[in-house]
């Protein structure tokens, strides 16, 4: 591997001192001046242009917080092997971590920066969003009916299961998540407008907490352009799914993005939408269901547990927004 390593740094005309393999996709390289990260990409051949698209935004729009990829000898920003993809970055000094509050805060304004800077207007009509949530809004209208038949007949049991006993636990939460993802959909599809501004932006598209290194972010491989909803909720799933994160410091990173990016009620109200979503919930209770011995109970219960704590910040996310912000109407001409 380290013979296929060094072929590869030739074509950037690097000859390395010293080889340090951090991961199975991630190399540590040193040539006595510079320190690069070597990675291992997962792109396709079908990728590349929408990757390659990312650092020339990244330099017309001069984005510093994307890390920059080196060209080759050959003027590309990779190098292909016979079966994988590589680049080249700059290898990122770990500052101290810091406080939690300035993590978020620092995140969240990286994150506006790089959202309003590559944002791309489009209007759509009325009858197409309404066309394009049917089908979704549909399938939120019956998951309260699905849900409680699953808990009666966990109910039935003469001993639960520790899943099962999960399951009617969390119960009342989620019933009021469904119940609130219901009344925002209609809420959201009930304006006024004939003709509405869609939002664009360059989004991550896989915003993990690994991927965010102090002022930066790296590892742009499912990069595209898409509503900011798609990174918000990515970032605040990562937060939330695998432990309690103190709310008011995501509630406050939030205020940090919207002062450098502003986003309206129309926004937020799809931001709530996205995050209050139960697919993921209630596939978990399908799955045990169907086959309740194809995954260890142990990870049945982890997994379930994580979506029940994304369902609860959802819930205490739509309430902060409607004290917050939700005193501006759909209808309100400064918005």
């Amino acid at each position: 591997m380290m013979e296929v390593v060094k072929e590869i740094l030739q074509a950037y005309r690097i000859y390395p001192t010293e080889i340090e393999k951090v991961t199975e996709h991630l190399f540590h390289i040193k040539d006595g001046r510079r320190d690069y990260a070597l990675k291992k990409s997962s792109l396709k051949q079908d990728d590349i242009a929408a990757w390659e698209h990312v650092y020339y935004i990244a330099n017309e729009k001069n984005l510093s917080e994307i890390v920059p990829v080196y060209v080759t000898k050959d003027g590309k920003l990779y190098e292909n092997t016979s079966d994988s993809i590589y680049y080249l970055s700059p290898w990122l000094l770990f500052a101290p971590r810091s406080s939690s509050e300035n993590s978020i805060e620092r995140t969240m304004g990286i994150l506006a920066h790089i959202h309003e800077k590559t944002q791309q207007s489009q209007r759509i009509s009325k009858s197409t969003l309404n066309k394009n949530f049917h089908t979704y809004q549909t399938f939120c209208e019956q998951l309260p009916n699905e849900l409680y038949s699953y808990v009666l007949r966990f109910e039935q049991q003469a001993y639960m299961s520790p899943f099962e006993l999960q399951v009617c636990t969390h119960y009342r939460d989620i019933e009021i998540a469904l119940n609130r993802i219901n009344s925002e959909i209609s809420e959201f599809l009930d304006q006024s407008e004939e003709e509405l501004t869609w939002n664009l932006s360059l989004c991550h598209g896989n915003l993990e907490l690994d991927h965010i290194l102090n002022k930066h972010v790296i590892n742009w491989e499912q990069a595209r352009y898409d509503h900011v909803a798609v990174d918000l909720v990515n970032y605040f799933h990562q937060l939330t799914g695998e432990y309690d994160q103190p709310n008011e410091l995501l509630m406050e990173g939030f205020n940090v993005y919207k002062r450098k990016y502003d986003l309206d009620m129309f926004d937020m109200k799809l931001l709530s939408i996205y995050l209050l979503n139960p697919a993921s919930y209630m596939t978990i209770i399908r799955d045990y269901v169907r086959s309740p011995k194809e995954k260890t109970l142990t990870y049945q219960v982890s997994e379930l547990q994580k979506q029940y704590r994304k369902l609860i910040f959802a819930l205490k996310w739509t309430d902060f927004i409607k004290d917050e912000y939700e005193t501006l109407s759909f209808d309100d001409p400064s918005i």
